[in-house]
């Protein structure tokens, strides 16, 4: 390993901080160690830099330390166990300590909305509260998680410059660079997506650039300024989110019809210009949920109206709600009420083959399902059943278990082991004349029509009439 330099970052050309940090002659400090912060830790690392990862979470670090990633992500525990045991990467709960060793810091730490779905970028303040306590002159702060415009600016500048004295692009460089990745893919994604920079002043932009640029292979697009960068990520992201609702919207209209929103959608699709999107239960994540609202607080303090996003959200929310009442109203065809019925919930996730829950429009299903009086029983096959009743959910080790005499299953994501259900079989298990309700339009209706089950689905107008 090189002896870490003494020669302020800044200072550099940019060729020479990326030949410096595969080196080992720069340290980088990873501050937040969450779903896209140990990727990114263990990235750098596997390129041969010294890296510093913190994160106030003492459980976290405990397990980082060991080689054992808290999180479910695939090809991290590898990366991890190799990062560990060559010594390139080691973990701390002091943000204090990584910012006085470190030449490059990224901030990755959660930004959330409160009860009152505004804006709350209290982990964010705290981290540069500790960096800038000990932040070393010449260095630079990259700030990665999503905010609304001017946040960088006004929250991490401000703070890092209160607290360390020293002001942005003089005594430190200052960039603006969002995480561009999901989930289940991050390490893939973290590499291989183009990445948009934005920065304080053009020193900034051209070290962060440098360092960027060991471990991403894509692009990297430069933007006049880091409001710019701030406003691409909400853009892209919610640009999904209104979509989706769109399609949602355009779904209920085809249950009112008659009409199978699935089939209409391919026809529709075979125009070039039209890309809508395939419905579902509810939009989570911890990005679509929470980032419209990160723009609409920016929005509030200007008086401008963000009406179409917001109202988009609003239909989103509702989905859970509409489910539940596909259920209710298939389970009268069925000669039963929703009350006292066993219901089978197929997955928790927010999104097929990924173990994770925040935000799951599944587990807001699961809880108005409960407040109506069904017997609620979980399956997902990327949880065991401790896990499962950690949640305070009722689940059973296997699919056939868990729909035993069920009077209604809810398909809400397609992970990969429902797409390959026997439906026969699946019929054979459950009560007599049972429901199976679909929130993926992975399942063909006909078929299971054909197997003695009642069908409902989004958007599947002819099988709701």
């Amino acid at each position: 390993m090189s002896t870490p330099s003494t020669q302020p970052l800044l200072s550099l050309e940019p060729g020479e901080i990326a030949v410096r940090i595969r080196n080992g002659a720069l340290t980088i400090a990873i501050v937040g160690l969450g779903w896209m912060g140990l990727p990114t830790a263990c990235l750098y690392a596997d390129t041969g830099a010294r890296v510093i990862g913190a994160d106030m979470n003492p459980k976290v670090v405990e397990r980082v330390a060991k080689g054992d990633p808290p999180l479910d992500e695939p090809g991290l525990p590898t990366l991890l166990k190799k990062s560990i045991r060559s010594g390139k990467l080691t973990a701390t709960t002091s943000t204090e300590e990584a910012a006085a060793a470190a030449d490059i810091l990224i901030i990755v730490v959660p930004t959330m909305i409160d009860r009152q779905k505004r804006a709350d970028y209290s982990a964010v303040e705290d981290a540069c509260v500790s960096i800038g306590k000990n932040l070393k002159t010449g260095s630079l702060v990259i700030f990665e998680s999503t905010c609304g415009p001017g946040v960088t600016e006004r929250v991490v500048k401000g703070t890092i410059e209160k607290y360390s004295g020293l002001i942005a692009g003089q005594g430190f460089g200052l960039a603006y660079s969002p995480i561009r990745a999901m989930g289940g893919r991050a390490l893939q994604d973290m590499q291989s997506y183009s990445k948009v920079v934005g920065a304080i002043d053009v020193r900034s932009l051209e070290a962060a650039c440098a360092a960027l640029s060991v471990i991403v292979k894509g692009e990297l697009i430069r933007v006049r300024d880091i409001r710019t960068a701030e406003l691409s990520k909400l853009f892209e992201t919610i640009y999904r989110d209104v979509n989706i609702a769109l399609a949602n919207e355009f779904a209920l209209l085809c249950e009112e019809l008659g009409v199978d929103y699935v089939e209409t959608m391919k026809a529709a699709n075979s125009q070039p210009y039209s890309h809508l999107h395939s419905t579902g239960g509810g939009v989570g994540g911890h990005c679509l949920p929470v980032y419209p609202y990160l723009l609409a607080t920016e929005a509030y303090a200007l008086d401008a109206k963000l009406k179409l996003v917001l109202d988009g959200r609003k239909i989103n929310d509702f989905m859970p709600r509409h489910v539940a009442k596909l259920a209710s109203d298939g389970m009268r065809v069925c000669g039963r009420s929703i009350k006292r019925s066993k219901v089978v919930v197929l997955g928790i996730g927010y999104r097929p083959n990924v173990k994770e829950t925040r935000f799951s429009a599944s587990l807001d299903l699961i809880n108005i399902l409960k407040k109506r009086g069904a017997r609620v029983v979980v399956f997902d096959p990327l949880f065991n059943v401790s896990e499962l009743e950690s949640f305070g959910l009722a689940s059973e080790p296997t699919l056939r278990k868990a729909v035993e005499k069920a009077d209604c299953v809810i398909l809400t994501i397609a992970d990969d082991e429902f797409k390959k259900m026997d439906i026969i079989e699946l019929a054979a298990h459950m009560s007599k004349k049972g429901l199976i309700v679909d929130c993926t339009g992975v399942l063909d209706p006909v078929s299971v029509e054909k197997s003695g089950l009642v069908y409902r689905g989004i958007g599947r107008g002819l099988w709701t009439r």
